[in-house]
């Protein structure tokens, strides 16, 4: 893949096409046949997870107390995106997306580090990370379903897989991944006929058809991107290199649009989104990327604020007193999207000042 100073392209075009994917998983559209495009909606994480698993083997040369630190904060701090979803995030917790990539990048830098495994050991780690989890739910431990095992929203286990195999992905000849895809469709069909499963159940459940469908489509995604230069040209995949250099924001972003646009019926009300619902997706992409844009443009102003680590830290205690502080359940849900939307601009300014601190005495060492 296409390789910057500091970026690869390559991993920034899977992001921004798992964006993509996103919309239609959140937007749940269920007019027509539209539920239909739920399950390859619910694609989309394996795209982030393995691009996220590709750039944690890329910062092994960070010190472990950095990295612990840096990534202690996005785990704690995207509990905000919990919150703006659900009001009781921190009585009834769960892991979400954010929880799932803070901990999985640890465990793959700190694999990496150390143990420097083989790229084939990196194909047995994903397959091993899945079989664990369904080794270890029938023995019955419930109050770690949600965190560590499946049923859950992103359960740490069953999705760290995909974080190994995405390193694998990255790692083997481009032909390899084309092959995978193939046998994997192959397998797929034996066990399952051409059924796609249902949504929101196999996501949830992550069974053995939805483990396929995703590592058939992390692999086939590799073997794309690297495949078709035009992909990543700068100047002609602009907006999929942008949403995908800015999936955190896209994150916070897209969904509040979209719980604003099903607020008022859009989908329902706007006669030519009811006869065409893909045009709702667009209309989430058009106007998440003029907010992002905006937001990006404005955001220099008051960056100044968000150099110093105090400010992390009452950021951080918000996120936390803010169901205690604010009465009104809908309320809440608003706040954390905000105190989201200054963590996804402003975080790579918090690894600057953790970067910077870790190397002084105070406060870090």
């Amino acid at each position: 893949m296409t390789t910057t100073s500091t970026r690869d392209i390559g991993l920034d075009v899977i992001k921004g096409l798992g964006c993509v994917l996103m919309v239609i998983a959140h937007s749940k559209l269920k007019m027509w046949d539209y539920e239909e495009y739920l399950i390859w909606g619910n694609l989309a994480p394996a795209l982030f997870f393995s691009a996220s698993g590709v750039t944690a083997t890329f910062q092994t040369k960070k010190p472990l107390k950095e990295m612990l630190v840096l990534y202690g904060f996005i785990f704690l701090l995207g509990l905000s995106y919990s919150g703006f979803l659900h009001d009781d995030f921190l009585s009834n917790f769960q892991f979400e997306i954010i929880q799932v990539i803070a901990l999985s990048v640890l465990t793959i830098y700190c694999i990496e580090k150390y143990f420097q495994p083989k790229t084939w050991g990196y194909l047995f780690l994903g397959i091993t990370a899945f079989v664990l989890d369904k080794i270890i739910y029938p023995l019955g431990f419930e109050k770690i379903e949600g965190i560590l095992i499946a049923p859950g929203v992103f359960p740490f286990l069953p999705w760290l897989s995909l974080f190994f195999l995405g390193v694998f992905a990255y790692r083997i000849k481009n032909l390899y991944n084309l092959i995978i895809f193939f046998t994997l469709s192959i397998i797929y069909y034996s066990l399952f006929g051409w059924g796609i499963p249902e949504g929101g159940v196999s996501k949830r459940q992550f069974l053995l058809d939805f483990f396929i469908l995703s590592s058939m489509s992390l692999f086939f995604v590799f073997f794309l991107v690297r495949s078709v230069k035009f992909l990543q040209n700068k100047k002609l995949n602009w907006v999929v290199l942008f949403l995908g250099e800015n999936s955190l924001l896209f994150l916070y972003i897209h969904y509040a649009f979209i719980k604003f646009f099903r607020l008022f019926e859009i989908q329902r009300d706007v006669e030519i989104i009811w006869e065409h619902p893909w045009l709702f997706w667009v209309l989430i992409l058009f106007t998440s990327t003029f907010a992002m844009l905006l937001i990006k443009f404005i955001s220099p102003w008051v960056e100044v604020l968000f150099q110093n680590i105090f400010t992390w830290l009452f950021l951080l205690l918000l996120v936390f007193i803010a169901p205690y502080i604010i009465t009104k359940t809908s309320y809440i849900g608003y706040f954390e999207l905000l105190l989201g939307i200054l963590f996804a601009t402003y975080y790579s300014n918090l690894g600057k000042i953790i970067k910077r601190e870790s190397h002084a005495n105070y406060p870090l060492n």
